[in-house]
């Protein structure tokens, strides 16, 4: 553990010495890089003692369920009654962590966040930070969710990922940044063509009937409100029972 922990604050002392963060911008969606944006909300000592704590958590292996994401993710401790409620008989592990890229998520499945974990299910939620902080397109979006699944998929050899499509963001129907969702989500259910893999589309839940995202869902447009959260679990409860019955837990 030592050993990771030197290796963890060696890459963030880079980060900040270096003119590492220009390049991180410009790499490819499936290039693994840690965090080197700073955020008001989050620091990179912040973000890499987050990593840390996830690799204690992979290190012990005992989760049976596995998520891995940005801050939608991260963001289930706002509805920790309802994650405790829902997945708590899961012994779940949350790897998500807010701005995370898909090159941010990949670094970390690189430098420890599999280690001895041999979860039954894995759930990922990523990429809608390469639109807010890349501004990347569909394409490029998609090719770093790929690279996710299939980290997932090789890291994890026993898990069945529950890969689903970036929510919706912003409050009205019909602009790019919706019309680029639906684009890249197009492009990733295609990725369920692998018998490891169910794709679910959870956008529609949190969407009025006119299209619009309410604030009572989504406060910022972006991140789920409690009430979200409560909208999300019960739309993932009974597909994470099922495919644990189905491995006969």
């Amino acid at each position: 553990m030592k050993t990771r922990i030197n290796a963890l604050l060696i890459s963030f002392l880079l980060a900040l010495v270096t003119g590492y963060p220009a390049l991180a911008s410009a790499l490819p969606s499936t290039d693994p890089v840690p965090r080197t944006k700073q955020f008001e909300w989050m620091s990179l000592s912040t973000w890499y003692q987050k990593h840390a704590d996830d690799v204690k958590i992979a290190e012990a292996g005992k989760a049976r369920v596995v998520f891995l994401g940005d801050s939608i993710t991260d963001n289930w401790n706002k509805a920790q009654a309802t994650w405790d409620a829902t997945f708590g008989p899961y012994h779940p592990a949350n790897f998500g962590i807010g701005g995370d890229l898909t090159q941010n998520l990949l670094w970390r499945l690189d430098h420890g966040a599999i280690e001895k974990l041999d979860p039954e299910v894995v759930v990922i939620l990523i990429g809608v930070n390469n639109f807010l902080h890349n501004n990347t397109n569909a394409q490029d979006t998609f090719t770093g969710v790929s690279e996710v699944v299939k980290r997932a998929l090789n890291g994890y050899p026993n898990a069945h990922i529950v890969l689903q499509g970036i929510f919706p963001y912003g409050e009205m129907p019909g602009t790019p940044e919706r019309q680029r969702v639906s684009a890249t989500n197009q492009l990733i259910k295609r990725l369920a063509d692998n018998d490891r893999i169910d794709y679910y589309d959870f956008g529609p839940l949190f969407l009025e009937a006119d299209g619009r995202i309410s604030a009572e869902i989504m406060e910022d447009r972006l991140h789920p409100s409690v009430r979200g959260y409560q909208i999300w679990a019960e739309a993932l409860q009974p597909i994470l029972s099922a495919l644990l019955d189905a491995k006969g837990s």
